[in-house]
């Protein structure tokens, strides 16, 4: 028996529309079912797959244009001053024994400083005596200052001789004036009885390094 040529008695979709129809030679009714389709939501991302082995080298490029030829650098010139002085034989114990005008060229460049020359300190009593260097007016604090102490306790007339030698950065560029100079240490009183340069050269040596 057909019913609308195929009876629709089996659900073949989830979602179906139900049709009534009928059949006219046997006056019998039936149902159709129309079905609709939806897309289903998309799946998850499968896994990483495995690392490929890797390739071989390609070929080897050819050799680029020579290059244009840099600028030449200015010659370095050596900036260095010597001051020198004969025989000072200066007796002071808290002075500026001698100074020396340099002019810096660069702000980036640090200042070598040397003094050589000769001391001495007698004393009855407990005493220390500093010798270092100022610029400016100031020592040296990049990095520390630059000096010698002679620390004593006898009345022995020697005279040694010494350097006094350092470098300091961070000056600015310019005119620095470097001073020697002498004073008390840090914790005892300074010698009363003093002699610095005596009968002999006494010489500032400044170099600036770039």
């Amino acid at each position: 028996m057909a019913l609308c040529s195929v009876l629709c008695l089996v659900v073949i979709c989830m979602c179906c529309t139900a049709i009534h129809c009928q059949d006219t030679s046997d006056n019998v009714q039936g149902v159709q079912y129309r079905c609709s389709a939806r897309d289903g939501r998309d799946g998850r991302d499968g896994r990483d797959g495995t690392k490929g082995e890797r390739g071989s080298d390609g070929v080897q490029g050819e050799k680029g244009d020579r290059g244009e030829q840099g600028i030449t650098g200015a010659p370095f010139v050596p900036n260095v001053k010597q001051c020198a002085w004969d025989d000072i034989s200066d007796r002071r114990n808290n002075a500026i024994i001698k100074d020396c005008t340099f002019n810096k060229t660069s702000t980036q460049s640090a200042l070598r400083v040397l003094w050589h020359g000769n001391f001495r300190a007698k004393s009855e009593s407990y005493s220390c005596t500093r010798w270092y260097f100022t610029f400016d007016g100031q020592e040296c604090s990049n990095p520390l200052p630059i000096d010698t102490v002679l620390y004593t306790h006898s009345n022995v007339n020697f005279h040694f001789g010494s350097s006094v030698e350092g470098l300091c950065y961070g000056l600015p560029a310019g005119r620095v004036d470097v001073e020697f100079r002498v004073g008390s240490c840090r914790s005892y009183p300074v010698s009363t009885d003093l002699y610095t340069g005596w009968a002999s050269v006494s010489r500032i040596i400044i170099e600036e390094i770039p």
